[in-house]
């Protein structure tokens, strides 16, 4: 019986031997997104193309936040190689979101990082409204809007729908800065206080909304944006 060599398998096909023999953890970024496409152009392996493309993105990181049609126009990469470097991303972040299911929510930097992955490199504002129970526990985290560049659309109606929807006793609301300046407009400050003063009237406080920009965020009631008085007597202060 023969046996088949590393050395002597195909360059596409040495990511399977090494994670058979040494598991995930002993494979290159490259030969992990080679997994993933499965195989290269008639010009290159699968490897050569997954190091081109981790370069040419600007690193893993930066690669994560691609859209489909951004992939697609990667030299080699065609439409069902760009849907599966996107699912293996998407099932990243879902397996991520139920190893901390459920988390309590006792400060900024706890929601910080439940939404960073969401917000991350994204392009156009998006709104996030994280719904909390009685405990400060995590019940969901929900897209409620997405805006252009320099604006987000903030609809107190749909905002608390959704909170309402979810059962909702806290909530919290994020979107992200493309500008990657942290500081929170003069438009975000009047529609956060506003959506504040409906919660207090459902019954249902905001108790803090974060700008986020890739790894830092500023926390608008830690800027004292937000009424903190009500929010200590309703037991809803992070």
């Amino acid at each position: 019986m023969s046996y088949y060599r590393i050395k002597d398998l195909n360059k596409d096909e040495k990511p399977r031997e090494k994670i058979l023999t040494l598991g995930p953890k002993a494979l290159s970024e490259e030969e992990l997104l080679a997994l993933i496409i499965r195989s290269g152009g008639s010009d290159e392996s699968a490897i050569e193309l997954s190091r081109r493309i981790i370069k040419e993105s600007g690193g893993l990181k930066n690669l994560t936040t691609k859209s489909i049609q951004q992939l697609m126009s990667i030299k080699n990469i065609n439409l069902a190689k760009a849907a599966c470097i996107i699912a293996g991303f998407e099932l990243g972040i879902r397996s991520a979101d139920e190893r901390t299911e459920n988390p309590r929510v006792k400060r900024p930097e706890d929601v910080f990082h439940l939404i960073k992955a969401e917000l991350y490199g994204k392009s156009k504002e998006y709104l996030y409204l994280i719904s909390l129970n009685t405990r400060n526990r995590l019940i969901s985290k929900d897209i409620i809007s997405i805006g252009t560049v320099n604006e987000t659309l903030m609809s107190p109606r749909e905002i608390f729908r959704q909170a309402l929807s979810r059962n909702a006793v806290y909530i919290v609301l994020a979107h992200n800065h493309p500008s990657q300046e942290t500081t929170p407009s003069e438009e975000d400050i009047l529609a956060t206080k506003k959506t504040q003063q409906i919660g207090f009237l459902l019954g249902i406080p905001l108790i803090d909304h974060l700008i986020v920009c890739n790894d830092k965020f500023t926390s608008m009631k830690s800027l004292n944006q937000l009424e903190t008085k009500k929010l200590s007597q309703k037991g809803g202060e992070l």
